[in-house]
């Protein structure tokens, strides 16, 4: 919508105004249109590349004269002549006279509804003379627009006029070439709907004499939001648990309209940061390159909106300027899949093609346990399928995603391994086949398998001893608690931790963030298990009490349980506990204000503000009770004009305030002292964008 902008231009109406024989008797007068445009009809000019704006003939023209009104009409013959017969018309020679186009007998000046003649045109004369030729001024625009659908355009300011009413909405028959007259105003929010469902949206100057070209007008498509792949950076904070979604657009995954990825973003899987996917190089990217994904953060060119395309299968990415379309994806040479691993010193060993359309295979394969393995582009490791599991046990088959993990072998042996290619869809299939059996037999193996090493029996581990693994949280400051081993390999534990409900933790090796490990889901039940994930999200226990946490290493859990229970016996726990009452704390009469832009207002976000100090923070909610677009809070007991705020975008499918809730905020405030009041976010940004204090 709103794609171009043009400016009324070229000469029109240039007939003298002879050849006057056959006109009434009575008061006459010359006009014409100042600067090309009229109300009658709108014509391209080949010659110029302007539009004309010309008389058609039989117009009105209401000539006021305090309160008296006489009407002037043009014919056919002569255009330029408006002529009133109307007796003692005369006597208003030598006054003052407003002029005005008429669109029907009330004298109505602009008609929404009448195309390309429905424009306002006059100007105010101060001594009126009938000799001297009259030039009338635009002071309407124009909206142009195509549609295959009735449309209905909705404004905030009253733009449009018809049946004699100013209206702030109008809905107009389809058309290829739809062309409705508008009153002039400045900062008007303009948005089209289409079967009673609003589509775009965009504030504009409506300023006279121009054509505002709205473009093809269409219902939105709807798009299924991908389940597995999401977008996180700077823009969000950072929040891999919240990140941005993509959706399924054909073969791709798009995310539509993001603003501020010049300072970094990735593709993250399944909200956690493992698997996650950057780009190969450190510099800006270019508009509409297809690039490989690599470790490096993606840096768009500048701030501006983006469309950003994500092939997972072909691990490639596209940024192009937003509702711009993304070229095709480079052509893909054949490819000759090998086996690589460390039995190879990740060689490449050529696997052969069967008689079954896209598998392929290596025999007889000679693989230790611990050994890991991956299925790649024999010439290059930009295109290669791994593992979302680990230890891959004999007779089982997993999905192998694109540029996934190294798959760990459970167990010595010989095998045979297969592997079939699905090309453009989520996963393909890696099989692990005891040599000569029958690989259609295998199962599907869905969790981390077990390793197996060799020898009779695992070396006993002694428990009790100290580890390079900690827990840290808000209930030790994000200090380290110390976690022992346990009689299992790679398995640690902290027992009888008391913790309030919803304190926060992690894990993390060496009392550092380097390595750390975190959720996937945020609100944990005690007595269950959960899958962790590298630099997941922060912990929440949804209850109190006295408990022993494992950390289960190799397979990456997380366990927790009543102090003294078995933790082998708990259920894993996938999808987010109860979260927690927000209470809201006691306040002042004092009031401060949030205004957001129209990316925070976006998928029906709520609003909060967090406060802070010396002595301790808190949290309020803040509403718009008035429905005036600006959301309110009283600021709470302890704190006054002049502290620490940040006002933060929320997401709405929550009730909690808390930073894992959080989707964007503004940079750390200060409420002013000055009377200022009300915080204003800078239009077309998100994350700490800057933005204004004024006074409500």
């Amino acid at each position: 919508m709103l794609a171009a902008l043009v400016v009324l231009g070229a000469v029109a109406c240039t007939e003298t105004g002879e050849n006057l024989d056959n006109t009434p008797k009575g008061v006459s007068f010359e006009a014409t249109i100042d600067l090309e445009e009229t109300r009658t009809d709108v014509v391209f000019n080949e010659g110029t590349g302007k539009w004309d704006t010309v008389w058609t003939g039989n117009e009105t023209l209401n000539v006021r004269v305090g309160y008296l009104f006489y009407q002037f009409t043009n014919s056919t013959e002569n255009k330029n002549k408006f002529v009133c017969a109307t007796a003692n018309a005369d006597d208003f020679v030598g006054k003052s006279i407003v002029i005005a186009l008429s669109h029907d007998a009330d004298g109505n000046a602009l008609d929404s509804k009448a195309g390309k003649a429905g424009g306002k045109i006059g100007t105010t004369v101060s001594s009126f003379d009938p000799t001297q030729r009259i030039n009338l001024q635009v002071e309407s625009a124009f909206l142009r627009y195509s549609s295959e659908y009735d449309v209905t355009l909705d404004a905030s300011s009253y733009i449009f006029d018809y049946n004699g009413n100013t209206r702030n909405t109008i809905t107009l028959p389809a058309g290829e070439d739809v062309w409705v007259a508008v009153n002039t105003a400045d900062d008007v929010t303009l948005s089209y709907s289409i079967d009673g469902e609003k589509c775009k949206e965009k504030v504009i100057n409506i300023d006279a004499k121009k054509i505002y070209n709205l473009g093809e007008l269409a219902p939105v498509v709807s798009y299924e939001q991908d389940a597995t792949w999401g977008i996180a950076g700077d823009f969000n904070g950072w929040a891999a648990g919240t990140p941005e979604p993509l959706y399924i657009v054909d073969n791709m995954l798009v995310a539509f309209n993001l603003t501020g990825l010049n300072n970094g973003f990735k593709f993250v899987q399944n909200k956690g940061w493992d698997g996650a996917k950057g780009s190969k190089v450190t510099s800006a990217v270019a508009n509409g390159e297809w690039l490989y994904c690599g470790e490096n953060d993606i840096k768009a060119a500048d701030a501006a909106a983006y469309d950003v395309y994500f092939v997972p299968a072909r691990s490639m990415y596209c940024l192009v300027a937003a509702g711009s379309a993304a070229p095709e994806l480079p052509a893909v040479e054949p490819i000759v899949w090998s086996l690589a691993g460390s039995f190879n010193d990740w060689g490449d060993t050529l696997m052969t093609a069967t008689d079954t359309a896209n598998l392929f295979v290596v025999k007889g394969v000679e693989l230790k346990s611990g050994d890991e393995i991956k299925i790649k582009d024999s010439k290059t490791w930009d295109t290669s399928y791994g593992g979302g599991i680990n230890n891959l046990e004999a007779n089982k088959w997993m999905k192998a995603y694109f540029n996934g993990s190294n798959v760990a072998v459970a167990k010595s042996g010989s095998y045979d391994v297969y592997f079939e290619y699905a090309e453009g869809a989520e996963y393909s299939k890696l099989y692990l086949i005891e040599a000569n059996a029958d690989y259609t037999a295998a199962t599907e193996q869905t969790a981390n398998g077990t390793l197996v090493p060799d020898g009779s029996e695992e070396p006993e581990v002694t428990p009790d001893q100290p580890s390079v693994w900690s827990l840290s949280g808000t209930f030790n400051n994000w200090g380290d608690v110390a976690m022992v081993t346990t009689t299992a390999k790679d398995v640690y534990v902290a027992k009888s931790l008391t913790l309030e409900a919803y304190a926060s933790f992690k894990v993390r090796k060496d009392k550092a963030w380097t390595e750390n490990y975190g959720g996937g889901i945020v609100y944990f039940n005690p007595n269950g298990w959960m899958e962790l994930f590298s630099s997941g999200s922060d912990i929440s226990n949804t209850e109190a009490g006295t408990f022993d946490i494992y950390f289960d290493y190799a397979n990456k859990r997380l366990y927790m349980v009543t102090a003294g229970g078995d933790y082998t016996a708990v259920a894993q726990q996938t999808t987010e506990g109860k979260e927690p009452v927000q209470e809201e704390p006691e306040v002042t009469e004092k009031m401060l204000y949030l205004k957001p832009n129209a990316n925070w207002k976006q998928s029906d976000a709520r609003f909060a503000a967090y406060f802070w100090d010396n002595s301790g923070n808190t949290w309020v909610s803040m509403v718009d009770s008035d429905s005036d677009g600006i959301y309110e809070l009283y600021i709470p007991q302890g704190y006054d004009y002049g502290c620490n705020v940040i006002f933060c975008r929320m997401n709405p499918s929550t009730t909690a305030n808390n930073w894992n809730n959080k989707w964007n905020q503004t940079s750390d405030l200060k409420a002013p002292t000055d009377g200022k009041n009300l915080y204003t976010v800078k239009d077309g940004t998100w994350d700490s964008g800057g933005g204004t204090w004024s006074v409500k």
